[in-house]
């Protein structure tokens, strides 16, 4: 589903965009890092069982049993539309996207509840590809952003119904950002073209933490709290790369270097698993960003004619919720889940580039036990965003009078299969 938690690092690209020559200058999270929890609807922060559930909560590795191996991946297929600008009407469809991040984790958890794991995961992940030549060519053409998370962790249960757990984060950003942009070229009076400019960049690595706990009365009931902590991701050797320049000018656009600080904000997680039945299991998780810890951002170039940029946000603490149900029954097991994601972006700074918005959705899933310690596990689940009709944008993009306004109209698609194995 489309990625709401990595929306500072795609307005980073937004904003080394809008920078380009002769423009005016001003995500995404995946939560659903196994078929388990897409099938739950991501409400697996209490819900021990899944090893991959530790990205989420440390904790949950003391209430797992021995060595554990999981390996998942996922289809996402985003779907965009732009209707505009405002008071045009024209339908402008994003070109097709098809995401593939993948997820492996290994835990190990002995008798007496010390659990340690190590997960690789890419959970921040985005693309859009629109048009040459569309009507917002000038702010967007083509945006990738992944950052892959690799992830340590351990937890130790300091009874039978209580544990802790630490794990420490280290990710690792790549971003890819395209426009179109206005050329002025002496003695022509034809027809100005546009060029291309495209940012691409990747950081080292750096490191973040996520604890928890987790308590389990009689196997009844679940709790669990987990922080995740602002990380620092900071691109210090980016280029910037023009195309499409007309030679009588082209030696006014040579390749160049930017450097930025991403960052991903402070999140807190809050859990709850409920068993009334052995083979019933209700879930739920809200989790609050603090995005508004991010009002600005800055764009440095290595030349000296390109001014430092800084970009104004003005983005908005949110708060996501998550409900799931598990039936389960001897070899199978069915669950459902439902979800309301809101948005932190401003419609001033919505763009095409993050087309963001806020929505519910929905999702079916399906585990089957193929056989000792192997269970096979799938899910499909649509994300049905909010229309967003944007009457006060300060972007601009070509001759508009007024900002880039419109109507933006998006849904996703996701199928994930997980195979996880256990020694006993």
């Amino acid at each position: 589903m489309k990625f709401r938690s990595i929306i500072y690092v795609v307005q980073l690209c937004l904003t080394a965009g809008l920078v380009a020559p002769a423009a005016h200058a001003g995500g995404f999270q995946n939560t659903d890092q196994s078929a388990r929890a897409m099938g739950a609807g991501g409400a697996v922060g209490a819900m021990a069982g899944d090893p991959t559930a530790m990205l989420a909560n440390p904790a949950i590795l003391s209430f797992l049993d021995g060595p554990v191996f999981s390996l998942g991946a996922t289809v996402i297929v985003p779907a965009e539309r732009f209707y505009g600008v405002s008071p045009s009407t024209v339908d402008t469809k994003m070109q097709a996207q098809v995401l593939f991040p993948p997820s492996i984790c290994f835990t190990y958890t002995t008798p007496g509840g010390f659990g340690a794991g190590l997960s690789v995961t890419v959970p921040y992940e985005m693309q859009t590809e629109w048009d040459q030549e569309w009507v917002g060519r000038r702010l967007a053409t083509k945006s990738d952003l992944r950052v892959a998370m690799v992830t340590p962790g351990i937890s130790m249960k300091f009874s039978d119904d209580f544990s802790a757990g630490l794990g420490l984060n280290l990710a690792l950003p790549r971003i890819l950002y395209e426009q179109r942009f206005a050329l002025s070229v002496p003695g022509d009076s034809s027809v100005q073209p546009d060029g291309d400019v495209t940012h691409d960049g990747s950081g080292n690595v750096c490191f973040g933490v996520t604890a928890g706990v987790l308590y389990r009365a009689d196997r009844m009931l679940s709790v669990g709290a987990s922080y995740r902590s602002h990380i620092n991701l900071p691109i210090d050797d980016g280029r910037v790369r023009y195309r499409d320049i007309p030679a009588q000018i082209a030696s006014q656009y040579a390749e160049g270097r930017f450097s930025t600080r991403l960052a991903l904000p402070n999140r807190f997680l809050a859990s709850a698993s409920l068993h009334p039945f052995d083979w019933l299991s209700l879930s739920a998780d809200a989790e609050y960003s603090l995005w508004s810890e991010f009002q600005s951002v800055t764009v440095t170039y290595a030349n000296p004619v390109r001014p430092t940029v800084v970009a104004q946000l003005d983005w908005k603490d949110v708060l996501n919720t998550r409900f799931g149900i598990e039936l389960a029954f001897a070899d199978f097991s069915l669950r459902g889940g439902i979800r309301f994601d809101r948005s932190p972006v401003p419609d001033a700074t919505l763009s095409p580039g993050l087309p963001d918005a806020g929505g519910t959705g929905y999702a079916l899933g399906f585990g089957y036990r193929a056989g000792e310690g192997l269970v096979l596990d799938f899910a499909y689940a649509v994300m049905q965003y909010d229309d967003r009709r944007v009457t006060g944008s300060t972007l601009t993009a070509g001759p508009f009078s007024g900002g880039f306004n419109g109507l933006y109209s998006s849904q996703t698609a996701s199928l994930a299969i997980n195979v996880t194995y256990s020694w006993k």
